[in-house]
């Protein structure tokens, strides 16, 4: 009996007023105003519209779903980027360098004062110290000294002059005092830079594979993900190509086939975030006295060394990746 009588309701009927409010969700919370200011435009857009439905056009004009999904102007900076990925390859990599320890000479020594000089004397000309047992006394000093003593005022000659073992020297007058000239000697280190590009870490197998791959599993797991990402910045930049301007078809069905080609793009960087967390994990060398081979490899490898060896090359090649890879995903 209920369920006939449920049957038997009719809907509630909304008012055009509300019908409006509805679909205008508040943007037209009163009574809506004309679309149209005469009758005369009214019947001019519908006589416009009827002619376009007569001669098969259903679609409105600047509709976005008739636009390309892959413009000539995506096309090109997706081959632009693909381009830079293989020019990468020509870019350094990774690099390292040594440490050159330049032995001092008397042309790089400089002087330095063994003791606190008196600046009225070093405003004077004074320029020399003179060590004794009570201390050190500037040896303009102790010519005023004598001077005033009635004592001549005589500088010290012929003075015997030795080399010390720490880069200072010494003289020995006649009255026997001696008098020391200190010097700090300092070191001078140049760096040997090391640079290895992208095609060159395949070049390099023989001499720096030897040491990578005579290392730590570690490591010789991050030198094989090494060798991956380079041929993958080799073969997937041409297959972008392929899916750019190879594919067969109508607008649509190259679209979605270049959207799974440009997918690939990944691959580079999924290798390089794999080798970054491996380096976290360390690895001991494989060879005696790392230092010898490279200075800022350190004593085993780490995040550090990881960071610190790498260069422009491989981020160049990551930024083109990247971006070729996004578009991919807004496709």
């Amino acid at each position: 009996m209920a369920a006939d009588e449920k049957k038997g309701t009719q809907p509630k009927q909304i008012t055009e007023k509300e019908r409006m409010r509805y679909i205008g969700f508040d943007v037209f919370p009163g009574t809506p105003k004309d679309l149209f200011k005469s009758e005369a435009e009214k019947g001019k857009y519908v006589d416009a519209v009827i002619e376009k439905r007569n001669s098969g056009e259903i679609i409105r004009e600047e509709c976005t779903l008739t636009e390309d999904r892959v413009s000539l102007f995506d096309t090109l900076v997706l081959a632009g980027a693909s381009i830079i990925m293989i020019v990468a390859l020509f870019l350094p990599w990774f690099s390292a360098y040594n440490e050159i320890v330049e032995e001092p000479t008397v042309a790089n020594v400089v002087p330095q004062s063994t003791g606190m000089v008196d600046s009225m004397a070093l405003a004077a000309g004074g320029d020399s110290l003179a060590m004794t047992a009570e201390g050190v006394v500037d040896s303009a000093a102790m010519m005023a000294a004598n001077a005033a003593e009635g004592t001549p005022a005589e500088p010290i000659a012929k003075e015997t002059e030795r080399v010390s073992e720490t880069g200072g020297t010494s003289s020995i007058s006649e009255d026997g005092e001696e008098v020391l000239h200190s010097y700090v000697a300092k070191k001078k280190i140049n760096r040997e830079s090391f640079k290895v590009t992208g095609l060159g870490i395949f070049i390099s197998i023989g001499s720096l594979g030897s040491y990578v791959f005579s290392s730590g599993f570690i490591l010789m797991l991050t030198g094989v993900l090494v060798l991956l990402t380079v041929l993958s910045c080799l073969l997937i930049p041409l297959y972008n190509f392929y899916g750019l301007f190879a594919l067969k078809g109508d607008a649509d069905t190259r679209a979605l086939a270049l959207k799974k080609i440009l997918r690939f793009n990944w691959i580079p960087l999924v290798l390089f975030v794999a080798s970054f967390i491996l380096s976290f994990l360390g690895s001991n060398y494989g060879f005696s006295n790392p230092q010898e081979v490279f200075t800022s490899i350190g004593t085993s490898y780490d995040v550090g060394v990881f960071f610190g060896s790498l260069s422009t090359g491989i981020i160049v090649m990551l930024s083109a990746s990247i971006l070729v890879a996004v578009k991919g995903v807004e496709i």
